[in-house]
């Protein structure tokens, strides 16, 4: 009989199926939840940043579709230019994306943002 290592607690034991990674089903449960939880924690900073940037592009559009303002307003609102989803081509520029809202920057201090 081949024996195998259970990966969460270590121990020694006789697989019942040919594909059993885990001694019983409770390690494999806590073992899946532990790294869910690991992937959780490590987005969780980045997911939070984005979810504050879009809210800050969000209520900054209310119900336009493009407006443009200073890069000094958004970084006192908090937006952080380092965090964003994607990038989209419009009329040949690149502009940053934080989920349904992109902005470019126009000149030195003006930031144009639009509705995607």
């Amino acid at each position: 009989m081949r024996t195998l290592k259970d990966p969460l607690t270590g121990e020694q034991f006789v697989p019942r199926r040919n594909n059993q990674r885990f001694a019983n089903e409770k390690n494999r449960i806590r073992y899946n939840n532990n790294l869910a939880l690991n992937r959780k924690k490590f987005k969780a900073n980045i997911l939070k940043q984005l979810d504050f940037n879009w809210n800050i592009l969000h209520n900054l559009l209310n119900n336009k579709e493009v407006i443009e303002c200073s890069e000094d307003y958004l970084r006192g609102a908090g937006l952080h230019f380092g965090y964003f989803t994607h990038y989209v081509l419009r009329n040949g520029t690149k502009w940053s994306c934080v989920f349904n809202y992109a902005y470019l920057r126009i000149s030195k201090d003006r930031i144009k943002i639009v509705r995607l």
